[in-house]
């Protein structure tokens, strides 16, 4: 609010033209779950008058909203930007027509990219636009000790980092098994966090009982790795916020009909995490989240209150999250309730959005050339796939990571989870002449991109791909140069197309390139906006199925392949780890 208060009152009195008045809505208070009929006065940024005196009022715009639903705008408390492939300012194109006007985002994948440098250009291509964008910072960077990324952050890198201007916490303590070892950094780290009074966001999935109550002692508030209805229930009585992501991982008709037998679910909040732009321009961002779980049966007002009063409350946002005066005039009238349909958007007390469009200019801003140049990669020669097998004629055993299919299972988030949940299983392969036989098992090569000389490493995967070849350098969390393929020839094609492009994702068959999305910008993403990024997004998913990648809307499992928190098993630029046991594995087996 700004510093001439007097005005703000005086407009509120009537004594003072409004800036904006949106008359005779139908208003869903988040305080009291009541829909009554009222009008909204709003002076500049804020509201400063809800009632039905509207006739006292003079206003410079006036917006007549019989019919419509007014709810307060939504405000997403866990994503990643870098997720849409889209920079900061054209992710706010392409989500502020969804309703969105607040977001809490992790930089953790440029931090892991170009560490505090990364969260710097982030901020500043976030700044002034109408949605608002805080940041966390990065608590995982690198997420494991088991890889090699371009930047490390320490416990006084945070600290500094929690001093900056759009900086509001700590980002997802994904290192939980660091957290319940008692590791120094994490724990230097969470205590940094306590000192500063910062929201610390959580990452605990399967965590339970003993554990989990030691993981939120460490300062972790609230968690989104929420798959099954029971591990849900156990983070709400121990009063987590408990962060919903919606159909992508979770069955919503289950998780709803559980929570509808728990009479007041004070601490549910409905986040996104990763939207993919093909699905964000198809189906919505965290509008798509809140039409689901009213379909599967929650009432319509404890959906707003989970994308507006709780994750304000939650993010100590107390000027957010709610339609009343003095907060926000972050406003979203809706033509229907229950299907959630978007007529307005209003932010920051300006209407930027009707009908799906914008209705307002934004900047274009750009980053620098250091973002531009994080491929620190020759390109590729055939060798560098070459595999010595121990023997040069008969069989060996290799440590296959086994995916599953998606399976038919009832239980969405269960059937998700089986499918991320990597195995290692020994396989015997045939070895003629020093050739490897095989059959379906694809290689999986990971380079240090980054320039720390970091090396290479390879191994084994079974019921990833059929055929071809995915290069990738959206390789989550450390995003080195991972290649998958069945064809040397078609992963160094692959590779050296994302060498080229600076990063990306290209997909090869047969020698011919089928999808190539080109993401230079920290190798993530493109300056590009929603419509064309999400069509290249479609292409590389139609490559998949011709060669019988295993893929799902929520994000592509090449990408999580490198995942080194993430159970059971995952392969980084130093080797096969066994999450479980944190340890490295050797390609062949004894």
């Amino acid at each position: 609010m700004a510093v001439n208060l007097d005005e703000y009152i005086l407009a509120a009195l009537g004594k003072k033209k409004l800036t904006l008045l949106i008359k005779d809505a139908m208003l869903l208070n988040v305080f009291t779950g009541e829909l009554y009929e009222t009008s909204i006065g709003v002076y500049k940024d804020r509201i400063v008058y809800v009632g039905t005196a509207s006739e006292n009022f003079k206003a410079t715009m006036t917006i007549n909203a019989k019919g419509m639903t007014a709810i307060p705008g939504l405000i997403d408390s866990h994503l990643h930007i870098e997720s849409s492939m889209m920079t900061p300012t054209n992710f706010a194109k392409a989500t502020l027509p969804h309703g969105l006007t607040t977001v809490f985002a992790d930089p953790h994948e440029i931090g892991n990219v170009m560490g505090k440098k990364g969260v710097r250009a982030m901020i500043e291509n976030g700044k002034n636009l109408p949605l608002k964008i805080y940041f966390y910072a990065p608590t995982c960077v690198p997420e494991s000790k088991a890889v090699t990324t371009g930047a490390e952050l320490s416990p006084e890198d945070i600290e500094e980092m929690l001093s900056w201007h759009g900086v509001w916490g700590l980002g997802e303590v994904m290192d939980y098994p660091g957290v319940l070892r008692g590791e120094e950094k994490m724990l230097g780290i969470l205590t940094k966090g306590i000192r500063h009074d910062a929201v610390i966001d959580g990452h605990a999935p399967l965590l339970s009982n003993v554990d989990l109550n030691a993981y939120i002692t460490s300062g972790a508030e609230a968690d989104h790795e929420n798959f099954t209805v029971d591990t849900m229930l156990e983070k709400l009585r121990l009063g987590m916020y408990v962060k919903l992501r919606g159909p992508y991982v979770l069955d919503t008709k289950r998780f709803v009909n559980s929570l509808n037998h728990i009479p007041h679910p004070y601490n549910l909040i409905l986040c996104t995490d990763d939207v993919m732009p093909d699905n964000l321009r198809k189906l919505g961002h965290l509008d798509y989240v809140c039409r689901t779980f009213i379909e599967a049966g929650m009432d319509p007002v404890e959906v707003v209150r989970s994308v507006t009063l709780r994750p304000a409350l939650h993010m100590r946002k107390h000027q957010l999250g709610a339609i009343s005066p003095r907060k926000v005039a972050d406003i979203v009238l809706l033509k229907d309730l229950k299907k959630f349909t978007i007529e307005y958007v209003v932010a920051n007390g300006v209407p930027v959005a009707r009908q799906g469009k914008m209705l307002v200019n934004l900047e274009k801003k750009m980053f620098d050339n250091s973002s531009r140049d994080t491929m620190k990669l020759e390109p590729v020669r055939l060798h560098d796939f070459d595999i010595r097998p121990p023997t040069m004629n008969g069989s060996v055993y290799v440590n296959a990571i086994d995916f599953r299919s998606f399976s038919n299972h009832k239980d969405e988030g269960k059937a998700f989870l089986e499918m991320i949940l990597t195995r290692l299983n020994r396989v015997k392969v045939e070895v003629k002449n020093g050739e490897l036989s095989l059959g379906n098992i694809a290689r999986v090569f990971v380079f240090e991109r980054h320039g720390k000389d970091g090396g290479k490493a390879f191994g084994f995967v079974r019921n990833l791909i059929v055929n071809g070849a995915v290069a990738t350098s959206v390789a989550h969390d450390s995003h080195n140069l991972a290649v998958i393929g069945s064809d040397i020839k078609d992963m160094q094609t692959a590779a050296n197309l994302v060498i080229r492009s600076k990063g990306g994702i290209a997909a090869v068959q047969g020698g011919r390139t089928i999808a190539w999305i080109k993401l230079p910008i920290a190798g993530l993403m493109s300056d590009q906006p929603l419509e064309s990024i999400s069509k290249e997004m479609e292409a590389l998913r139609a490559a998949f199925k011709k060669m019988g990648v295993i893929d799902h809307p929520y994000m592509p499992l090449p990408c999580l392949l490198t995942l080194s928190v993430y159970p059971h098993v995952r392969i980084t630029n130093k080797g096969i780890f066994d999450v479980d046991n944190q340890r490295f594995v050797e390609p062949f087996a004894s």
